[in-house]
């Protein structure tokens, strides 16, 4: 090391333990050299990020046109994640907070009813839930029209508390319709946040990671429930535009903890509305990856919120 860094053995040593003094470095075992604590991870990405300009250079990223919102970002997600050679992922919080210039309600079997949403933007989100009534075309074409003539340009979000205010205040005649369309609206299943992530070889081809330990990633990644949680309560308290790093350990999820997530929020109209990012190995080559995330998410939150139409 003496002969790569102009410094003397003396003074490396003496750095050394001072780093570890600090607890930014530790000796896995006796024999072993020293290697980044968590704390000196941190602390080293901090000031990365600290450092990080704005990166809008959109070059060797695919010019996307409003479309089907999870079909662009499958695509999206491919690559980012051969970009950095770890899985890429996407986290939606709910497509209640996107205004809406059309609403489709669509019969897909018994109790399941898909929901198309265009947006302002000309982008369209579909879901598929399960209903507690086992509702006609007919009924579903009623409901459709009165979300499409009353609530038109506004979020369901908006649109489900207005719905909540006229059970109280409308005539007789009106209660059932929007009450019925209350209870189709609160469904939980459509209130459920949406997980996209992609490139799961490149962590099963990884040196870096034990393999038992890549199979309970993949199992926490197919459940969703647990890093849905965790990115939810990212996306409502931290509202800075810069990458977020979290060593596995912060997320509360124990099959994380041999891994690092570097994420970013991304925007639909000034709104925070998910997140779009990595999961890798802890040891990565952080810089490029870093402004890959930073780069992407800028470029999303572009895309999503371009040419608003009239209402």
């Amino acid at each position: 090391m003496a002969q790569v860094i102009p410094l003397s053995e003396s003074t490396i040593r003496k750095e050394l333990q001072k780093l570890e003094s600090y607890g930014f470095i530790y000796k896995a075992s006796a024999s072993a050299g020293r290697v980044p604590s968590n704390k000196g991870i941190k602390y080293y990405l901090k000031q990365l990020i600290d450092d990080l300009k704005a990166n809008n250079d959109i070059i060797g990223l695919p010019e996307i046109n409003n479309g089907d919102f999870n079909n662009i970002s499958e695509d999206f997600l491919s690559l980012l994640s051969s970009n950095t050679n770890n899985i890429g992922f996407l986290f939606l919080n709910s497509i209640f907070d996107l205004n809406f210039i059309i609403i489709k309600l669509i019969k897909v079997g018994s109790h399941r009813v898909m929901t198309i949403l265009q947006t302002l933007n000309n982008w369209t989100f579909s879901k598929i839930f399960k209903t507690n009534e086992n509702y006609s075309e007919k009924d579903l074409k009623k409901w459709e029209n009165i979300l499409n003539r009353e609530f038109k340009g506004r979020t369901l979000r908006d649109t489900f508390k207005r719905i909540r205010n006229k059970l109280h205040k409308e005539k007789e005649k009106y209660l059932k319709i929007y009450r019925e369309l209350y209870f189709l609206l609160g469904n939980e299943d459509l209130l459920t946040a949406e997980f996209f992530f992609k490139g799961t070889l490149n962590i099963l081809d990884s040196d870096l990671v034990n393999p038992s330990k890549v199979k309970k990633l993949l199992e926490t990644l197919e459940e969703k429930e647990k890093l849905s949680h965790f990115l939810n309560d990212i996306l409502h308290n931290n509202l800075a535009r810069t990458p977020i790093v979290a060593l596995g350990a912060d997320t509360g999820i124990s099959d994380l903890e041999d891994f690092i997530l570097i994420f970013s929020n991304f925007y639909y109209s000034e709104n925070p509305i998910g997140n779009i990012g990595v999961i890798g190995p802890k040891f990565m080559p952080y810089p490029d990856t870093i402004s890959q995330v930073n780069r992407f998410s800028t470029y999303f939150s572009k895309i999503l919120s371009k040419n608003p139409m009239e209402v």
